[in-house]
């Protein structure tokens, strides 16, 4: 049984050594592929496959179940063949932005407590009527990715007070209005009610939680972490600096008695939303990264829901569960097939899988070594978090 991974790298990640080691477990051939490898006139695929830990070429059929991302979506033509002849993990449709989101929040009673007040800005008098109701506001691009571009904003007096990254300045009303000129404008930004997620020392955080669908396609936690974004004024974005922490112990040191409600809380919000959201698409999805703020009272907010988040945390989680949900589609597919087609039955070719005992437990101890590699600079980190370098604060002209 084949599947498919596709991504814009020209080298296979490495997550796609982790499912493919996971995937022989599984019985099934994985093909790690890029857009431009599609021979939409042949209806074959030239790839690369891990063969004696070496990635190999190799030409197929198009796979029946293909892993893809919403970064692939950029190739309109050949993620249109795509979904007429494969199961995607995701068809790209009724994608949920910023503005979406916070809809979805407040037209459901369960969900509405997490909602934060938010208005795409078309002109500059939104902003204004934000700040006379909240005081203290963000921008946001609507397509931003890893905190980039975005901007807090406080009415001081006869001036504003902006933070951006690592910095922070004063506007005059004649500063403010070139700055929305320039930075906001013509580039499609929403603006929020801000919500203090920090820590004690001042730095921002929040709590990723990253679900994933198992062996039996239903909702679960691959692992839930706390960011902080060191010696930053707005994002916990770890790619502008940051680290990353256990939400247990963080919580325990923060909230005290009421760390355990706040962790569990999160929890269901986020499994529960997961359904919502899939509703909401009207599709199967395999994969959301839930981005929650938590207030000084420990209230929870969701500030953004992700349908490709980042990997690098926990690699041997989502192979595990990964590899089992591609497992139950190509299942699930070949079932259909024989429903629907019951007097058609292909000859297949009999698949060569090994099933050589030792090289199984080779590989689930391949796996289980990036799992405690992860867990060591998980606890490395969490260990620097105690005792933060505070980085100087840049000046204007170095905002970039």
């Amino acid at each position: 049984m084949l599947v498919g991974f596709m991504r814009n790298y020209i080298k296979p990640p490495k997550i796609a050594k982790v499912l493919a080691m996971t995937c022989q477990y599984h019985n099934l051939t994985f093909i790690y592929f890029r857009p431009k490898d599609i021979d939409m006139s042949g209806h074959k695929v030239k790839g690369k496959m891990l063969l004696n830990n070496k990635w190999i070429s190799v030409e197929k059929d198009i796979p029946s179940f293909i892993d893809v991302t919403s970064y692939s979506f950029k190739y309109t033509e050949i993620m249109n063949y795509l979904n007429d002849k494969a199961e995607l993990s995701d068809d790209g449709k009724n994608r949920m932005s910023k503005e979406k989101l916070q809809k979805l929040l407040l037209d459901n009673n369960n969900f509405k407590h997490l909602a934060i007040p938010t208005k795409k800005v078309s002109d500059q008098s939104n902003i204004e009527e934000f700040l006379n109701d909240y005081n203290k506001v963000v921008l946001k691009p609507i397509s931003g990715q890893q905190g980039k571009g975005v901007y807090s904003l406080t009415k001081i007096d006869d001036y504003y007070k902006c933070e951006y990254q690592k910095t922070e300045f004063n506007l005059s009303k004649v500063e403010f209005y070139d700055f929305y000129k320039k930075y906001i404008e013509s580039n499609n930004y929403i603006i929020q009610k801000y919500v203090s997620s920090k820590t004690s020392r001042e730095d921002p955080y929040d709590c990723r939680v990253h679900v994933e669908k198992n062996g039996k396609g239903e909702w679960v936690i691959a692992k839930m972490y706390i960011r902080i974004g060191l010696g930053q004024k707005i994002t916990s974005n770890i790619h502008q600096g940051g680290g990353v922490c256990n939400p247990k112990t963080f919580l325990k040191s923060n909230f005290g008695e009421k760390w355990e409600s706040i962790y569990r809380n999160t929890k269901q919000v986020c499994l529960g939303l997961s359904q919502e959201i899939e509703k909401y698409r009207d599709q199967k999805l395999m994969v959301l990264g839930f981005d929650v703020g938590i207030d000084q009272s420990g209230e929870i907010y969701l500030f953004e829901v992700n349908s490709a988040p980042i990997v690098d945390h926990l690699k041997a989680e989502v192979g595990l569960l990964r590899s089992e949900y591609y497992k139950y589609m190509v299942s699930e597919n070949t079932q259909d097939e024989k429903e629907t087609k019951p007097l058609k039955k292909k000859k297949r070719k009999p698949l060569k899988v090994n099933n050589n005992k030792e090289k199984i437990k080779q590989l689930e101890k391949e796996v289980l070594t990036y799992k405690k590699r992860i867990e060591n600079i998980e606890n490395s980190r969490s260990w620097r978090l105690t005792k933060p370098i505070r980085k100087p604060r840049e000046i204007l002209k170095n905002m970039k």
